[in-house]
């Protein structure tokens, strides 16, 4: 019986890990509860994206992810099964799906391994996951060297995602030196592929000078894009760049904003 209660106190706590996880949405890098809904991406795993609702942080700019609604009240409901299951063990029955250490090492080495193996083979997405792994500790020790060798590979095979991130690191100087000039190449890229968050930046470059000419009419056409994939921001920016525009300018930017996205 003690066996079984330190099981269900075990499953209530993941239980309310789980809530915790879905109520605070804190960024995972620097802990600002400053975050906004972020654009989903065609690189983005199907099953991450049934079950997961992706965020950016206002204050690092890191994108990560948060348990949607409806996962987070199965996985409510899981967790009160698990728990009637706990018990129901103690008494004989046989219990699954409770998986130990030993396996979440070897699965962690699986996808690694998997992942180490496409991105050696030039698959963006592999690349862009190997990045992801080394920054952020995932299956492998830390690497901060490794994950940006991966970013920058994964971004030069055109992973929007990666050349959005690369793009920010050499704006903001985060890891890197800071490059406006490589920065706005990037961000491009990815503004190009259809990334809503690289358009609304690539926006405000265009809106500030920041590394390129000041330039209105690019500027209402990167954040024209960005607020039609509804990006936070993006549309009271861009309306405060449309005062600045004469009729013409803002038939012409138009016109290049619906271009852009017949392409995408």
């Amino acid at each position: 019986m003690r066996a079984a209660k330190a099981e269900l106190a075990s499953l209530l706590r993941f239980t309310l890990q789980v809530k915790k996880t879905y109520m605070f949405r804190k960024c995972p890098v620097c802990k600002s509860s400053s975050v906004r809904r972020s654009a989903i991406h065609k690189s983005d795993a199907p099953a991450q994206r049934r079950f997961h609702s992706p965020y950016r942080c206002n204050d690092c700019d890191e994108r990560f992810w948060v348990l949607s609604k409806t996962a987070y009240y199965g996985f409510g409901i899981i967790g009160a099964v698990m728990a009637a299951g706990a018990i129901g063990w103690s008494l004989g029955i046989v219990r699954d799906g409770l998986r130990g250490e030993p396996e979440r090492a070897a699965r962690d080495t699986t996808r690694f391994a998997t992942a180490a193996k496409l991105a050696e083979n030039n698959n963006p997405a592999a690349e862009y996951e190997l990045a992801r792994m080394y920054a952020q500790g995932d299956a492998v020790p830390q690497n901060a060297a490794e994950g940006r060798k991966w970013l920058e590979r994964a971004a030069q095979h055109g992973n929007g995602e990666a050349q959005y991130e690369l793009g920010m690191a050499l704006k903001e100087g985060r890891g890197v030196v800071q490059d406006y000039e490589r920065a706005v190449k990037w961000l491009h890229m990815a503004a190009e592929s259809g990334h809503g968050p690289a358009q609304f930046e690539l926006g405000m470059v265009y809106r500030a000078g920041t590394g390129v000419p000041p330039n209105n009419g690019k500027a209402y056409t990167w954040l024209n894009l960005a607020a039609a994939q509804g990006i936070a921001g993006a549309a009271p920016a861009r309306d405060a760049v449309l005062k600045l525009l004469s009729p013409a300018d803002i038939i012409e930017a138009q016109a290049v904003a619906r271009r852009l996205s017949e392409t995408n």
